[in-house]
C-alpha cells in the first residue's frame, strides 16, 4: 500500500475514534464540534493577559482544567469542571476533549473523568529532578524521630502548598498525607511560613487574592498574628486551622536572591506538640533552613 493510501485509510478512522470520545466528554451527548479549536468566549478575559501576545489563552486554559483534579477531586464531569474555571460549558467541553485525545484526561465512570497516566509522568519528572528536597531529607527526617512528627518541604502552587518532601516520625499523624500532596495556604502552617517569607508587597497582593477563600475573615486575624510572632521568634506557629488536633510550627526557606521561596514546616497532634515542644522545633526548622539557603541559590526545585 502506498503511503498516500496508508494516510487515507487512517483518515478513515478517525470519526469512530472521535465520536466515541465526544460521548464521554459531552456526558453521552453527541455534540457538533465543528467549531474546531479553542474559541475565546465573550467575557472570558485573562485580566491584562489578553494583550499579551505571547500568552497562550488556550493553554493556561488547559493547565487549569488539569488543576481542577486532587485526591479530595479524582474524577469530575465536563459541568463540575465548567463550574470550577468558571469557563463557559462549550469551552470546557472541548478543553475536556482535546485533553482526552491526549491521554492527559481517561473516561470514569458514569460519564466522568480522571486524569491519565501522562499528568502523574509530569508531576513525578518535576518531583524527581529536586535535589534540594533530596539534600533536605536526612535532617527533615531525623527531626521526624526525634519529636515524632512530621516535617515537610513544601513550594507554592495556586492557592495551595504542595509537598516536594515530607518524613514521618510516627504513623498516628495525617499518614495520607506525602509527597505530592497539596494543602491550603490560607490553612496549613506549610502556607503562612510561605506568606512570611513574603516582602510586604507581595503579601498584601496574596491577602487580596485570598479574600475569597472561605472564612477568610476569620482566618486572616490568625495568619496576622502568626506572622508578628515570626517577627519576633522566627517560625509561625499554626493550632488546628489544618486540622483540630494537630498544632504545627513553619519556617520559610528563601534564596538569597528571592527568586525561590519554600517552606519547611513540622507538626503533630495536639497533646505531644505544646507550647515547648513547638518552641523546639520551631528552632530546629530555622536552623536547618539556614543551613540550606546556600544550596538553595544552586540547586533546582
Amino acid at each position: 500500500m502506498t503511503t498516500t493510501n496508508t494516510r487515507k485509510a487512517s483518515a478513515k478512522k478517525t470519526p469512530a475514534k472521535k465520536t466515541a470520545l465526544r460521548d464521554v466528554v459531552a456526558g453521552g451527548r453527541t455534540r457538533d464540534d465543528s467549531e474546531g479549536g479553542i474559541a475565546v468566549e465573550d467575557g472570558a478575559q485573562q485580566g491584562g493577559r489578553e494583550k499579551d501576545r505571547q500568552y497562550v489563552t488556550a493553554l493556561a486554559r488547559g493547565l487549569e482544567v488539569l488543576r481542577c483534579f486532587s485526591p479530595a477531586r479524582p474524577v469530575l464531569g465536563t459541568a463540575d469542571i465548567a463550574r470550577m474555571t468558571g469557563l463557559p460549558q462549550p469551552t470546557a467541553w472541548r478543553l475536556c476533549y482535546t485533553l482526552l485525545q491526549e491521554g492527559y484526561l481517561v473516561p470514569a465512570e458514569r460519564d466522568k473523568l480522571r486524569l491519565g497516566i501522562p499528568v502523574l509522568s509530569l508531576g513525578y519528572a518535576v518531583l524527581g529532578s529536586a535535589p534540594i528536597a533530596d539534600l533536605a531529607k536526612p535532617e527533615m527526617q531525623r527531626i521526624a524521630l526525634k519529636y515524632q512528627g512530621a516535617v515537610s518541604l513544601g513550594v507554592r502552587d495556586g492557592r495551595d502548598m504542595v509537598y516536594l518532601q515530607r518524613c514521618q516520625g510516627s504513623s498516628i499523624i495525617l499518614s495520607e498525607l506525602r509527597v505530592g500532596s497539596r494543602v491550603p495556604l490560607a490553612t496549613s502552617v506549610t502556607g503562612w511560613a510561605y506568606i512570611a517569607g513574603l516582602g510586604a508587597a507581595e503579601r498584601e497582593a496574596l491577602f487580596d487574592e485570598l479574600a475569597s477563600e472561605r472564612e477568610w475573615d476569620k482566618l486572616r486575624p490568625k495568619v496576622e498574628q502568626a506572622l508578628a510572632d515570626y517577627d519576633r521568634t522566627g517560625y509561625v506557629i499554626n493550632k488546628g486551622s489544618l486540622h483540630p488536633q494537630v498544632n504545627a510550627v513553619a519556617v520559610p526557606l528563601k534564596s538569597d536572591d528571592g527568586r525561590v521561596l519554600l517552606s519547611l514546616s513540622s507538626g503533630g497532634i495536639s497533646q505531644m506538640f505544646d507550647d515547648g515542644r513547638l518552641q523546639e522545633v520551631g528552632a530546629e526548622l530555622r536552623k536547618l533552613s539556614a543551613d540550606l539557603v546556600p544550596a538553595l541559590g544552586a540547586a533546582t526545585l
